[in-house]
């Protein structure tokens, strides 16, 4: 008798559960539906992302999660996801040539709802605007319009007086010979190639915006020998021996060992005020920022963007609807990047001169340059990090991969044009 009873309990179980399921599922159906697949998941950045997250929840939508611990990883699922056809309902991104790419293979949707088009063409400057867009086409909503050359210092080790990030940056150096004697790095710089990359970028545009240019905008390959270029390798290679990548590596560990004065300083994009804001950190008490190209001022933008999956199911489709109309509407989105500190940028965008197009639409029509030259960046950092002595012959090794490199895509591009025409 008990066996009997225990087997129609579990089968009563059973059923009780499957059409609960059932009824959620069908529930969930009518409902709009997102899953967002990003790499906002450091304390500030997941701060400002729920306040996009909050407002899908208040109109009746319902979120679906699925952060990755960087953008490199989210990047590769984000690809293999939409190359076997179940990509998430919107997936983070950088504007860029990246953008286009995903949109010209035909693995993402443009924008073609006209009130959101509207919307973004009478928001946005038109240098925001080109880099998402696509043969007529807006191929991505930008989020935020961030800056990425900022100098981040602790009150306590740099002060309140701007420090000079010009030129041959030996006012900087010296501050790095002071604090090493206190065993105190420079710069807490995470051990991984994107921050050494910002790194780098921010010292090249404070030493020339002009060869700057040369070298990433029109890939100029002359540009490794002119005094400029030769001096970047220089600051940057003498700031390897005053840094120091904390714990894990990860950009909001670096910002803590600032914060908690264990490190003078480190380079990074205006995304960086969300981690001091969530430590409870005050602008101008604990911490200051300035851009680093002083003398030049440049702002080197950098758009994160939502794209659209090509997805099917109309409760995905609707959501896709309902968190454009949320992302696009200009007082959440103060909200998200009053988080981000990005409200200054807009000021500095009237200034056509001093925009420098984001990173991820450098090398257009070559891609791998871009790549090549970041390694050559991250190993350049890291045997200056290893070498004491003879500096100049690491410099000089380096001035000639990098030439090699832009000879190679030079080549590349002239092959490419006379087969066009």
């Amino acid at each position: 008798m008990n066996h009997k009873y225990n087997k129609f309990l579990k089968l009563t179980c059973v059923i009780f559960i499957t059409v609960v399921t059932i009824s959620i599922s069908r529930a969930d159906d009518t409902q709009p539906q997102a899953e967002i697949l990003h790499w906002w998941v450091s304390e500030g950045e997941s701060a400002a992302l729920k306040v996009f997250i909050d407002a899908f929840k208040s109109r009746g939508g319902h979120y679906y999660d699925s952060s990755k611990y960087n953008e490199i990883a989210n990047r590769k699922e984000a690809i293999e996801r939409m190359g076997k056809g179940y990509p998430a309902t919107l997936t983070q991104w950088n504007a860029g040539k990246d953008l286009v790419d995903l949109y010209d293979f035909g693995l993402v949707k443009p924008i073609r709802k006209q009130k959101i088009v509207k919307r973004l063409k009478s928001l946005l400057p038109a240098p925001v605007l080109d880099t998402v867009s696509r043969k007529g086409e807006i191929i991505a909503i930008p989020l935020n319009i961030h800056s990425e050359n900022w100098l981040w210092y602790s009150v306590k080790h740099v002060g309140h007086s701007n420090v000079d990030l010009s030129g041959d940056w030996t006012e900087f150096l010296r501050l790095g010979e002071v604090l090493a004697k206190n065993d105190t790095p420079l710069l807490a710089v995470g051990n991984q190639p994107w921050q050494v990359r910002i790194l780098f970028t921010s010292v090249f545009l404070g030493v020339s915006r002009d060869r700057y240019t040369d070298f990433y905008l029109t890939n100029e390959a002359d540009v490794v020998d002119t005094d400029g270029f030769k001096t970047t390798l220089e600051v940057f290679n003498a700031l390897a021996g005053y840094s120091k990548s904390f714990g894990d590596g990860n950009l909001n560990t670096q910002i803590g060992a600032v914060a908690d004065n264990r490190a003078a300083a480190n380079f990074m994009g205006d995304w960086a005020r969300g981690e001091f804001i969530s430590l409870g950190q005050k602008v101008g008490d604990d911490y200051g920022c300035q851009l680093t190209s002083t003398d030049d001022p440049s702002l080197l933008m950098a758009i994160d963007a939502l794209v659209l999956g090509k997805v099917d199911e109309k409760s995905e489709i609707d959501g896709q609807d309902l968190m454009l109309d949320i992302v696009s509407d200009p007082a959440i989105s103060l909200q998200f990047n009053a988080l981000h500190c990005t409200a200054q940028v807009y000021a500095a965008l009237s200034n056509e001169d001093a925009i420098i197009p984001p990173y991820h639409s450098y090398f257009a029509g070559a891609g791998e340059y871009a790549e090549l030259v970041d390694r050559a960046i991250y190993e350049f950092w890291i045997a200056s990090q290893q070498m004491d002595t003879n500096s100049s012959e690491l410099i000089e090794r380096t001035r000639e991969k990098f030439r090699a490199i832009l000879k190679r895509k030079s080549n590349r591009t002239t092959q490419t044009a006379i087969v066009e025409d």
